[in-house]
């Protein structure tokens, strides 16, 4: 949510001004360090989806970002200013992975909470509210309970007071949770809108099919760096030259010996063991090695499906470094 504004130390926003700039970040928690030499900048008017396992360090980074935590090297800015501002933290819109709303207030009540919280003056609460609200595209539900609405409006109420206090920047911690796919469609379609209006987004996230449908750009942290980050549809295309994603999928789990034949053939299980995924040269000879190996192998699955690389492959290909099976090329 956003903080109460301060006009002290504030610096001009315009055009050239990115909403969040990190350099060198290095953070942690007394001897352990989280992020180490962490760089990140998001432009305005995009969104970057932030992906990286648990542990990676992604609630340090931003606990960083909000100014909870001081670098122990390099900087954070947020418009231009010193994360640990409190005119930096005006700037900021968080909406966290919990929804962060009175639950036995409705949507109206909650956000005049938050506009009097980020220092609207009384006069101009019902205004700041009504703006909000056709933002958020939830005027119709605006006199519901939160505890009323279904999981995919509280989470749009959730965005929308996170829009309160006009951020620079708006971060969305996990909103997809709890939602069902027409949900999805409409936070998919609202953080676009708001983009186009010009917020910088940081999106985190582990759906990586929202990520794809929102996202312009990625940012994978593993390790507590910066693995990998730029325009998604570039470096998938750039990680996966002529290459497709396989999906392999059997109508029961396979025998260990299946899943060590599997492995060797660079195809992966995805913890309900009967789907293996991997990557194959885009040309019908690798397709049919594929094919001729199972077989070979004395396995038989239900389906055999080839897709365009995305983001869950370019994740796997930096994070646990995945490479194509020599020989299925």
């Amino acid at each position: 949510m956003s903080a109460a504004p301060n006009h002290r130390d504030e610096a001009p926003d315009d055009t050239t001004t990115p909403p969040l700039a990190i350099a060198g970040l290095d953070a942690g928690y007394g001897a352990r360090t989280v992020l180490s030499g962490l760089d990140l900048v998001l432009p305005r008017g995009t969104v970057t989806a932030l992906v990286g396992p648990n542990g990676a360090g992604k609630t340090t980074l931003v606990r960083a970002i909000c100014g909870r935590i001081a670098p122990r090297a390099g900087t954070v800015t947020v418009c231009g200013i010193p994360a640990a501002q409190e005119a930096a933290r005006a700037r900021i819109g968080l909406a966290p992975q919990d929804i962060a709303l009175y639950r036995s207030l409705t949507i109206t009540e909650n956000l005049a909470v938050f506009a009097r919280l980020a220092g609207v003056h009384r006069a101009d609460v019902a205004a700041c509210v009504a703006g909000v609200m056709a933002r958020a595209g939830i005027a119709g539900r605006k006199d519901e309970r939160i505890d009323r609405l279904s999981g995919g409006w509280q989470r749009r109420a959730n965005v929308a007071a996170a829009l309160v206090g006009t951020p620079g920047l708006l971060v969305l911690d996990e909103p997809t949770v709890g939602v069902d796919a027409p949900a999805r469609g409409e936070l998919a379609a609202l953080a676009r809108r708001l983009a186009a209006e010009g917020l910088g987004i940081l999106l985190i996230t582990h759906d990586f099919d929202f990520a794809e449908a929102v996202a312009d750009r990625v940012a994978i942290l593993s390790g507590g760096r910066i693995a990998l980050e730029g325009p998604l549809a570039q470096l998938i295309a750039a990680h996966f030259p002529h290459r497709r994603k396989v999906e392999v999928a059997f109508a029961t789990p396979p025998n260990l010996m299946g899943r060590r034949a599997l492995e060797a053939l660079g195809l992966q299980g995805d913890g309900h063991t009967v789907r293996f995924t991997g990557m194959v040269e885009d040309t019908p000879q690798a397709t049919g090695d594929l094919v001729a190996a199972l077989r070979t192998a004395g396995l038989s699955p239900r389906t055999i499906a080839l897709e365009a690389a995305g983001l869950d492959a370019l994740y796997e290909d930096v994070v646990h470094d995945r490479p194509v099976r020599e020989g299925l090329r």
